[in-house]
């Protein structure tokens, strides 16, 4: 049996804080691709915020107001937690997980 790595650590705290169907690939695709989902985030001041990590954006139907610079840059910080826990602190740069496209809207309501 091989020793446990720190790769395989983080991905294993990563199903556990954001639950398996969270994160599973889905069928049909490569588990390399972890590093490309849409998730939704809650900022500070309540709004629910939707956002594309490595995917092409897709703003919600019914328009919304846009988001602040502040909501923008926390909406971001959250969504893109997971590729911190997946990447670790030596990870190469520019990569999917180090550099990523992320593109954030306020969903209604």
């Amino acid at each position: 049996m091989k020793p446990c790595t720190m790769r395989a650590l983080r991905a294993c705290c990563a199903l556990s804080a954001l639950g398996a169907a969270a994160i599973a690939p889905a069928p049909g695709t490569a588990a390399a691709r972890d590093y490309a989902y849409t998730i939704n985030v809650q900022v500070r001041d309540g709004k629910t915020v939707q956002c594309a990590v490595n995917l092409p954006p897709q703003p919600p139907a019914v328009p919304t107001p846009p988001l602040s610079a502040d909501e923008r840059v926390e909406a971001e910080v959250l969504a893109t937690q997971r590729l911190r826990l997946l990447s670790g602190p030596r990870a190469p740069y520019p990569t999917p997980y180090t550099a990523p496209a992320v593109s954030c809207f306020a969903l209604p309501g």
